[in-house]
């Protein structure tokens, strides 16, 4: 379904932009608010947002603890009622009734780049200082379900249940934990070029040129992970934060590729945001019959949490690859995390246990003995896969469901992703015969 609405907002848009292309006129604020118009008559097509939500896309303003921010709004989603300014078509609307953010160009060149990136950022910073106001102030206990998760999956620890307990961790993880939660409920942040960049390489290097000019003229002050855009799109070229919403890349060398690029549909790419957005603020199913497919993204900036002088930030690492090697397929096809019969062995113990698998000596001789293997290379695989985790001299599952398929081998695969493996499994004509570990902590 998410594929077919993102053709449907891809025919839409070009249709629209042809239009423009017949019309003469040179003068740029009417020219720029006609693109406008087609952001938010695209995000308000009924294939794109459930008409049952009350949710709607505007022009205007944004209010953060009563006061009007004075930055306009190319384009807003929004839900509920705002209020309209004067007799103008733009309105004003609290900053926790606001879903997705754009700065809209017709033509995105690195000027235009620049003053998108600022004009985000800055209400990037009302929402952070709102959200802190709010901690001291009302007592506010914001949902961290969703940091909580990705904040397992990238480190492999156990995180906070509560947003009080971050004090716990390590002021690494803490600066990580406070940026996935703060990531997890702000709104999205959208730069939507019409035309501009015509390769990907040009679109990263783009990016990362900001990125090293705003850092020389600020000194890395408000360059941190919540300042950067949610989606930056020009052509078919995008580059996407990898925050949860929907896209998370995990490395293994303990760095976090906070920005990548791909060449997919820059339609499908909005669109997935957005329905994630959606699903996640309002608790709903949304219709997305992804089958098998996935975005192929390649790394661009890579985030470090990083302590000096007892103050927690980020430092970054930008990845330049040239246009040759970064020519490959939009998407790439799902497959469930393979495992060898050592580490089948281990999950069905895991399971067998509740979901809490002691990690010791005897374990460590039953895999060397019965498999050849050892404790310490299981558990590595296993917590390599980003499904399982150590807590403490215990192995644990990250995810409340995780499905295991055994094979006659012994050897086996295994996901958290219920329908993709159903659906994988079909179309490898494989029973899908799981052993399903339900986790509750």
């Amino acid at each position: 379904m998410i594929k077919k609405a993102s053709e449907l907002l891809e025919q839409f848009i070009n249709v629209e932009r042809e239009k423009l292309k017949g019309v003469d006129i040179e003068h740029m604020p009417t020219l720029g608010s006609a693109y406008e118009e087609i952001t938010k008559k695209g995000i308000s097509a009924d294939f794109v947002i459930p008409d049952f939500l009350n949710l709607k896309a505007v022009s205007g303003f944004i209010e953060v603890s009563n006061q009007i921010l004075p930055e306009q709004i190319d384009c807003m989603l929004v839900v509920g009622e705002g209020k309209r300014y004067g007799l103008t078509d733009n309105y004003i609307y609290d900053i926790d009734k606001v879903l997705c953010i754009f700065e809209v160009k017709k033509t995105l060149r690195k000027r235009d780049y620049l003053d998108a990136f600022k004009h985000l950022r800055k209400v990037r910073q009302k929402f952070s200082e709102n959200f802190e106001r709010k901690l001291k102030e009302e007592n506010y206990a914001p949902d961290v379900a969703e940091a909580k998760k990705h904040f397992e999956r990238l480190t492999g620890k156990i995180a906070p249940s509560e947003y009080s307990d971050i004090h716990r961790l390590e002021p690494k993880d803490a600066i990580l934990f406070y940026t996935l939660v703060q990531e997890s409920l702000a709104p999205i942040s959208v730069i939507q070029g019409y035309e501009g960049y015509k390769t990907e390489s040009g679109l990263r290097k783009a990016f990362i040129d900001v990125i090293e000019k705003e850092n020389e003229n600020n000194g890395g002050q408000d360059l941190g992970v919540p300042s950067l855009p949610s989606l930056v799109a020009s052509d078919q070229y995008c580059l996407v934060k990898s925050n949860g919403i929907p896209f998370v890349v995990i490395e293994q060398t303990g760095a976090w590729p906070i920005i990548c690029s791909t060449r997919n549909n820059s339609a499908l790419i909005l669109l997935d945001m957005i329905w994630t957005k959606i699903s996640k603020r309002f608790n709903v199913v949304m219709p997305w019959g992804d089958g098998l497919d996935i975005d192929n993204l390649s790394p661009v900036l890579l985030a470090i949490p990083t302590v000096k002088e007892h103050r927690a930030g980020w430092t970054y690492k930008s990845i330049e690859i040239p246009e040759a090697q970064l020519e490959r397929e939009g998407s790439i096809v799902w497959t469930p995390v393979a495992l060898e019969p050592a580490e089948v062995s281990t999950v069905q113990q895991v399971a067998a246990m509740g979901g809490y698998l002691q990690l010791n000596e005897q374990l460590d001789h039953y895999l060397k003995t019965e498999f050849g293997s050892s404790l310490e290379r299981v558990a590595k695989t296993l917590t390599s896969s980003f499904l399982f985790m150590c807590d403490g001299d215990f192995l644990r599952p990250i995810n409340m469901h995780t499905s295991l398929l055994v094979n006659e081998d012994g050897s086996g695969y295994i996901s958290s992703e219920q329908e993709r493996f159903d659906l994988w499994c079909d179309k490898n004509a494989i029973d899908p015969s799981y052993i399903n570990i339900i986790f509750l902590e």
